[in-house]
């Protein structure tokens, strides 16, 4: 067996494979192996410390609708079962979640909760996980539901995303949004426990992406649909290969970018954090349309030469205001709004750096401006705008680079979106 653990740190952050998402992995003799619960372990019992119970009136309530929110998931086939307040928990006990306070050994560094978890060294099968919790968590400066969520995610088996509107992004700040998955989350937690026969269900991209030293390890592959939402993403193996499954029908773009930024490879776990290559983000051809039950492979991208170009930080603010706050979070805007949009990160040259909101309901309304590595715009986003994320595209001279799911629009009537886990 081995024991692992994934850390949810309130941090803020400004400045003044084989299916979509991105699996825990871990070799396994010799081979790289994604842990998962066998699906015999469902419905998962859980438990909660008397001290986390204690912690807020609210506390039982939004552990609760954490679990509940993932077993909501139409496609997910995943069921827990509380089985009530104990006066200790039991760490380690097989087939069994435990939520726990955190002792004195969290005191003063940050940590907001902890995430253990033990595998099966031979066959890659989760034996057991459990949530530590420090009591800050429920003081209202992060949204407690938002971080539950996420380390509920690593007990399922999923690591951190790259996607900056995902639950399993491993930044969120203090003013979080309702505790929304993305459809890349759902897709990826449906593909490790499927409800029924799922072989039918959404297209499969596969291909493979190589720069300078053959195939690249642990480059981003995202599917865009045609609202610009990332919709599925998935991380290359060792040879630089990867598949995209459960994508629905629709017309889509793909793309490959580094992990270099705000999330790189040691915010992930296990195998994934012996990837280093750097290379620049590249777009696989033209838009194409595909539909569902069907795969499109032989999706071949090269993408050598150096990185000269990477956008980090976003911020937005109203076009009045002059002091530009950014973040490495996704920032969140409301349908009919008019906002000034902060994109800031290496290789940016005033005149020359510029970006675009892969979202058709954007509309810049504005000339860029630069500010030392900055560059900001005025878009206005139309009264029609659905719930959904897009990505953020920065182009300077013949380079390009992404900020993956950096913006994200969100009805009237939520709770605006930081702290790092």
């Amino acid at each position: 067996m081995a024991r692992h653990s994934a850390a949810l740190l309130l941090l803020v952050l400004s400045v003044t494979s084989v299916s979509a998402a991105t699996r825990m992995t871990y070799d396994i003799n010799g081979t790289p192996t994604a842990i998962a619960w066998a699906q015999g372990s469902f419905p998962l019992r859980y438990d909660v410390d008397s001290r986390v119970a204690q912690a807020s009136p609210a506390a039982m309530a939004t552990i609760e609708r954490a679990f509940r929110a993932w077993e909501a998931i139409p496609d997910a086939d995943i069921r827990f079962q509380e089985t009530g307040v104990v006066t200790a928990v039991n760490p380690q006990t097989q087939n069994r979640v435990s939520v726990s306070m955190a002792d004195d050994l969290l005191a003063g560094q940050g940590a907001a909760a902890v995430t253990s978890y033990t595998f099966d060294v031979n066959t890659g099968k989760m034996l057991d996980a459990d949530i530590v919790v420090d009591k800050a968590l429920f003081d209202g400066h992060v949204n407690a539901q938002f971080a539950l969520q996420h380390e509920i995610g690593h007990v399922l088996g999923l690591d951190h995303s790259a996607v900056l509107a995902s639950i399993m992004f491993p930044y969120v700040t203090a003013n979080s949004d309702p505790a929304a998955f993305e459809l890349d989350d759902r897709i990826g937690i449906a593909g490790i426990y499927p409800k029924g026969d799922q072989t039918l269900s959404g297209a499969t991209f596969t291909g493979r992406v190589f720069g300078d030293q053959g195939g690249i390890f642990a480059a981003q592959v995202v599917a865009v649909d045609a609202d610009g939402q990332p919709v599925g993403t998935a991380l290359t193996n060792a040879a630089g290969e990867f598949s995209i499954a459960g994508i629905p029908a629709g017309m889509y773009r793909l793309y490959a970018e580094p992990l270099d930024g705000p999330v790189d490879t040691q915010a992930l776990q296990g195998t994934w954090r012996q990837a280093s290559t750097p290379f620049p983000t590249r777009f696989f051809g033209p838009p194409m349309r595909v539909e569902n039950g069907r795969v499109y492979g032989n999706l071949v991208l090269n993408s050598s030469g150096p990185v000269q170009l990477n956008p980090r930080w976003i911020g937005v603010s109203s076009p009045e205001d002059n002091d530009i706050g950014l973040s490495s979070s996704s920032a969140t805007v409301r349908p009919g709004e008019t906002v000034k949009i902060s994109v800031a990160g290496d290789g940016f040259t005033s005149g020359m750096t510029k970006f675009e909101v892969s979202n058709p309901a954007f509309r810049r309304v504005s000339d860029y401006e630069w500010m030392a590595n900055c560059v900001h715009a005025t878009y206005t986003v139309d009264a029609a705008a659905k719930t959904s994320s897009a990505v953020v595209v920065v182009n300077s001279g013949n380079d390009t680079a992404t900020l993956t799911g950096a913006l994200r629009v969100y009805s009237p009537g939520g709770r605006s979106r930081a702290a790092r886990h």
